[in-house]
């Protein structure tokens, strides 16, 4: 009876301390924001190390910029951007110096994946080209009408 006492006891100092220690510098917190901006929702969805404490988005830059705090001295993250926010070329900065991650797309999301080191706060800006490219495309168009209209009714006029 003493000896599987003895035993249980073994067993349980090594184990409890390994349920309870850190698995890896590369779990993963998924966090999910929504960027609200041109009468649209968009949900950006971020799985890091590190947590995002602030998203600021600026249509008029094309820049949505993470303020997050790391405890981990090397850091990643990946990144699900909607085309329809910004897409494009990106540009990255981490804490104002350009950074190159991998960038995957679809025909819905931007993806990056991306590496930095650095514990503390940080601040990641992603930098895009066109902003809301869904209504690029219709633009020209209500531009031709509208014109096309004009030009009818000042005709019109002349009649």
């Amino acid at each position: 009876m003493k000896s599987i006492t003895f035993f249980v006891i073994i067993i349980s100092l090594l184990v409890i301390p390994a349920a309870y220690g850190q698995l890896s510098d590369r779990t993963g917190l998924k966090q999910v924001f929504t960027i609200e901006t041109g009468g649209y929702s968009f949900p950006v969805e971020v799985v890091s190390n590190f947590n995002v404490e602030e998203t600021v988005f600026s249509a008029e830059e094309k820049k949505l910029t993470l303020h997050v705090f790391s405890s981990l001295q090397n850091n990643i993250a990946e990144i699900q951007i909607p085309k329809n926010l910004i897409n494009g070329n990106f540009t990255f900065f981490v804490n104002g110096t350009e950074v190159f991650p991998n960038v995957q797309t679809s025909d819905k999301i931007s993806f990056v994946f991306m590496e930095f080191a650095g514990n503390g706060t940080n601040k990641i800006e992603i930098i895009g080209t066109t902003y809301l490219p869904e209504f690029s495309a219709v633009a020209p168009l209500v531009l031709a009408s509208s014109l096309a209209g004009i030009l009818l009714l000042k005709r019109k006029s002349f009649l």
